[in-house]
Parts: C-alpha cells; sequence; structure tokens
C-alpha cells in the first residue's frame, strides 16, 4: 500500500492506461489487496466483485506469461528447423514440448474478462459513496471524476448504413455517457419499423431489396432508462437491387 502521505496526486486512471504492465502492477500491488484495505468508512464494495477482479488479474498475469513461453517456443522450432536442414548426422531431432504452455492457456480458459471496466466499476463506486471520505479517496488513490451525465441537448449520436449489395449493414455511434438506443428504419417515406432496441452498436437489415431504388432512411435514437434523450438523427440511403448491378458494371 502506498504512504497516504504522497497518495493525492497519484491517479489510477492515468496509472492504469500509461502502460498495459500497469495494469498488472497495479492490481497485484494494490488492488490485489483492496479487500483487506481498512478505509474510516466501509465504501460498501461486494467480495464478488473483489474476487472478479483477482481472478481477471491473474489471468492476465498466466497470459502475459503463455506470451513469453510461446516466444521461447518459436525460437527452439527455428533452431529445430535449422537442424532439419543442416544436421550432419541421421540423429534424432527432438520437438519443444508444449505441455506447459497448453496448460498454461487452458487455465485461462473461462476467466473473467474485462479489467479496466471492472477496476472502473469499483473506483467509480468507491468515488460516489457518500459514505467515503476524502481521507478515503486519498488512501484508496481515487483523484479522478467520474463520467458526467449526458446534456440532453448535445445528445446527438450519428448512424452509417451502408448497402453492400445484398443487405445493409448499419453502424452507430452514441453521445458519451449513453450505452443504449432504438434504431428504426423507413422505406420510401412509409410508417417506421424498429429494428433494435439495446446496447449494441450494429445490425444487419435483411429486409428483401427491390429491384428498382428506394430511398431507406435509419434512424437513431439515444435512450437514457429506455426514453428518448437527446435528439434522433437520420440518415438516408438508396438501396435496389438495380444499383448493385449498375455498379457491378462499373
Amino acid at each position: 500500500m502506498r504512504n497516504s502521505n504522497n497518495i493525492g496526486a497519484f491517479s489510477v486512471k492515468k496509472y492504469i492506461h500509461k502502460t498495459w504492465d500497469g495494469i498488472f502492477d497495479f492490481f497485484t500491488q494494490y488492488g490485489g489487496n483492496l479487500i483487506n484495505v481498512q478505509t474510516k468508512t466501509d465504501p460498501g464494495l461486494a467480495d464478488a466483485d473483489i474476487a472478479n477482479v483477482k481472478e481477471t488479474t491473474a489471468a492476465y498475469g498466466q497470459l502475459n506469461q503463455a506470451i513469453d513461453e510461446t516466444e521461447k517456443l518459436l525460437a527452439a522450432l527455428r533452431v529445430l528447423r535449422i537442424q532439419l536442414l543442416t544436421q550432419q548426422t541421421m540423429d534424432p531431432v527432438h520437438v519443444p514440448i508444449i505441455q506447459s504452455l497448453t496448460a498454461r492457456l487452458a487455465a485461462i480458459e473461462g476467466k473473467r474478462g474485462g479489467l479496466l471496466w471492472q477496476e472502473d466499476r469499483l473506483t467509480d463506486r468507491i468515488f460516489r459513496s457518500p459514505r467515503c471520505t476524502q481521507e478515503d479517496y486519498e488512501m484508496l488513490g481515487l483523484n479522478y471524476q467520474p463520467t458526467p451525465k449526458p446534456d440532453p441537448a448535445k445528445s446527438v449520436g450519428r448512424i452509417y448504413p451502408t448497402f453492400t449489395g445484398g443487405n445493409v449493414t448499419v453502424h452507430w455511434t452514441l453521445p458519451r455517457g449513453l450505452s443504449d438506443s432504438r434504431v428504426s428504419r423507413s422505406i420510401n417515406h412509409e410508417t417506421p419499423v424498429v429494428l433494435y432496441q439495446g446496447s449494441e452498436n450494429h445490425l444487419t437489415d435483411t429486409h428483401p431489396v427491390a429491384h428498382q431504388a428506394q430511398v431507406w432512411a435509419y434512424t437513431l435514437e439515444p435512450l437514457l432508462h429506455g426514453q428518448l434523450y437527446g435528439k434522433p438523427i437520420t440518415e438516408k440511403i438508396i438501396v435496389g437491387t438495380d444499383i448493385a448491378i449498375e455498379e457491378e458494371k462499373i
């Protein structure tokens, strides 16, 4: 644990994002013992959340070791290749053993991912806890502001429909702080049909494509708690099999 006298300038987010090795270093030396940290007030962290962070941290360390082991294996295989080509005798050559690497990778299989996301959830929960004091924040190294609530006046996303000749693929982005949206489509200005609502950011529209060109309009609505938040945005494209045929000729 770092000394509280010099931790005021320490920023979890900057340290974590500074280097990938910093992630492992931080959670091993600090976060790995977070469950035993004695704050003046109870920040309300669940044991399961701490266990998940530890599990992911351990898997990250094992993966780094597996990468090192894989690089050594590749080097040994290159040596083996030279032996097979240039050896002056017919003595058998020995293939590098890979059981250790296989076992290490098998140990990682099924482990929870999202280490940065998990860390963000925990630190954000501590920061927002009304029970925690400034002294607690400083001891835990929390020196950042949580994601601000999005401004409805500025909550405008972007939507990008593309006709590929068979289907229409649609991607979209949302304003910072929002994760849910609703996407609808209308053909030749007819009544819009909702195609998707949720937290994804892409879809494939498999509605049958007419031979003659049509105007397909896609509308993105940012949502907060299931309700429209901000301004919808619409993008229109021309869709039709005759367009695809012309493009193929070109």
